[in-house]
């Protein structure tokens, strides 16, 4: 269990993407083809009832209230999420970094306002 789940526990979960964290750099020089096989771990885009969440690496990104889920906006052409915050802010999030497959850009856009 990812230790961000303690931040969302009570939360329910409207949409979840899971995609493999990429291998770095210096693993590749260092284990070269042995790193392609090695255990990665995985990135998390959600959003819960009230919160967005960007978990990259196991390191958290980006965690920001949202005012309503029926305004949170998704460019596919772009990978930008956009909401308004529960200060009437508009926040804008990139999702370049989770290296989305084309059934992630269908979900998405299914449970998102395009």
């Amino acid at each position: 269990m990812n230790p961000y789940y303690k931040i969302i526990k009570d939360e329910e979960i409207l949409v979840k993407i899971k995609t493999k964290s990429d291998i770095g750099f210096w693993q590749y020089q260092l284990f070269g083809w042995l790193s392609l096989f090695m255990e990665r771990g995985h990135d998390f885009f959600l959003i819960t009832e009230k919160k967005v969440l960007l978990i990259i690496k196991d390191e958290l990104k980006f965690n920001q209230e949202y005012s309503d889920f029926s305004k949170i906006e998704f460019n596919s052409k772009s990978d930008i999420v956009t909401f308004q915050d529960v200060n009437s802010n508009l926040q804008k999030m990139s999702l370049t970094q989770l290296k989305l497959d084309y059934d992630d850009y269908q979900y998405l856009k299914q449970k998102l306002k395009n």
